[in-house]
């Protein structure tokens, strides 16, 4: 019983963050959902629809090929990987510090549309990460009355 009522919360957390998700991303200032949940960085990413696929853009300057992750659910695709800007024999005093390093993970929650998601379309150009999913046409079976 004990885990069914944790597999049930856990199933809630899932659908409350899809479902600020996709509210905050139809907002002009999106909410990183996952700021508040863990210490890894999140990179910014354009998510968007055109008439024939589903497309997510990331920005991941500085991060390397073999560097990046990518795995998918039923329910998101997850972009995770590393950026080390400094290597660990390099000493120093910074002024500034903005530009994000270390882990960093992102999860962007699939719509509720038709879509191939077996078959994504992924490059990786001057750091900038795309991945673009087909939209499947919906078939309309004609049913007879009997």
């Amino acid at each position: 019983m004990r885990e069914k009522v944790f597999d049930n919360l856990m199933g809630i957390q899932r659908e409350m963050l899809k479902i600020i998700g996709e509210v905050s991303s139809l907002t002009g200032s999106p909410i990183a959902i996952e700021d508040a949940i863990d210490d890894n960085w999140h990179p910014k990413c354009d998510v968007y629809q055109t008439a024939t696929h589903w497309i997510i853009v990331a920005e991941l300057a500085g991060v390397i090929k073999e560097e990046i992750s990518l795995s998918i659910t039923k329910e998101y695709i997850r972009i995770a990987g590393d950026r080390n800007l400094c290597k660990d024999d390099c000493a120093s005093c910074y002024y500034n510090l903005e530009i994000e390093a270390g882990s960093f993970d992102r999860r962007i929650f699939f719509p509720d549309i038709a879509m191939d998601r077996d078959n994504p379309r992924v490059t990786y150009i001057d750091g900038i990460l795309r991945i673009a999913f087909e939209i499947t046409p919906q078939i309309e079976r004609i049913i007879t009355i009997q």
